[in-house]
């Protein structure tokens, strides 16, 4: 099983390009560096080391997860490592560890998915299968295997009496929170002051995609709309939650359609709700980025990348704002995508 590594001197200049205002790490300069590893990794996989075979276009498909599991420290020389855990016919699993010092229980892990095209044609291309050698190889096999086989399940469609109960569920909850919402619009000196209506969490920000950030194929690098994503994400919690947010996880990330030079992109970033983590004081915020590319010649807009991202904030003794406001969807479409992101135990704490 191939592993591949990455280890950063984090001194000097280098270290200046990791460190975030507050002499922290900067979470999104990590997101790309991971991409460019998965992606590396992917490119070695998939090499037969025959130089008249056409080597596959190889995309990042989805990211499952990064999760923050130790604070990092900016002063720590870092480590990431990963390797191919899972492989269909033309699809892998890349599981990725960041380390600091000499500890080895990584403080970072993630998770990306990268999937195989035939450059001329466009069509899915097979790639090498994987052989787990370890015990550790056989169970991170398994566990991605278990996801894909959720994954054809639910494409396919889950059984008519679970999807009834979940959908009962899921309407009653979406109900009550735009009888609520709608209370907030039409009686706003009556309304509740621990709500916010979800269209007043929103930012937005408009780029033009320049060669600079382009990949190998000419399309603009995924890790680069990761950390834009990112960058978003964390100044929409600062300003819901009047201090500085915690980074703690991301969640799914898909890859939609292609972002090209030139894209005119508009990233919009949008708290889809909070609640409290058990028994801790501790405000948890989700969040979702869409990019979209727009084209005013064409008078059209395509959504090409999601992005769900999770924050955690500690007020101080000197914050004002000393519990997370509820947000509430102020209409179905909105109601719908919390429902989409949301596990069904956390609605029931909102």
């Amino acid at each position: 099983m191939l592993i591949s590594d990455i280890y950063w001197l984090l001194n000097g200049c280098t270290r200046l390009q990791y460190r975030s205002p507050w002499s922290a790490v900067r979470v999104g300069r990590l997101l790309e560096d991971l991409d460019s590893l998965a992606g590396n990794i992917a490119y070695e996989h998939c090499d037969d080391g025959k130089l008249d075979t056409r080597p596959p276009m190889l995309v990042t498909a989805s990211v499952d997860a990064i999760q923050l599991r130790k604070r990092l420290a900016i002063e720590t020389d870092m480590t990431v490592h990963g390797q191919v855990v899972w492989t269909g016919s033309s699809s892998m699993d890349i599981r990725m560890e960041l380390l600091q010092g000499e500890t080895i229980e990584p403080s970072l892990v993630a998770l990306f998915t990268f999937v195989a095209r035939d450059p001329l044609t466009g069509k899915a291309m097979a790639i090498n299968s994987l052989q787990p050698a370890t015990d550790s190889d056989r169970q991170h096999f398994a566990e991605r295997q278990q996801v894909a086989q959720q994954r054809r399940a639910a494409r396919k469609g889950a059984s008519a009496a679970v999807s009834a109960e979940r959908g009962s569920r899921q309407a009653e909850w979406a109900e009550a929170q735009l009888a609520e919402a709608r209370a907030m619009l039409d009686l706003p000196a009556l309304a509740r002051g621990d709500a916010v209506l979800m269209q007043h969490t929103k930012l937005q920000n408009t780029f033009t995609c320049q060669p600079q950030q382009r990949n190998m194929h000419g399309r603009v690098f995924g890790g680069f709309l990761m950390r834009r994503a990112f960058e978003l994400a964390f100044a929409t919690c600062y300003i819901f939650a009047g201090s500085r947010p915690i980074f703690t996880q991301v969640g799914e990330i898909t890859f939609k359609k292609p972002v090209e030079v030139g894209d005119l992109l508009r990233l919009h970033s949008t708290v889809l709700y909070t609640h409290e983590e058990p028994g801790t004081s501790r405000g948890i915020m989700h969040v979702e980025v869409v990019a979209v590319v727009t084209k005013p010649e064409q008078v059209r807009s395509d959504v090409t990348n999601t992005f769900h991202f999770v924050f955690s904030t500690e007020p101080s003794e000197s914050s004002q704002h000393k519990k997370l406001k509820r947000v509430l969807p102020g209409t179905r479409e909105e109601a719908m995508s919390i429902l989409q992101f949301a596990p069904q135990d956390e609605l029931q704490s909102m």
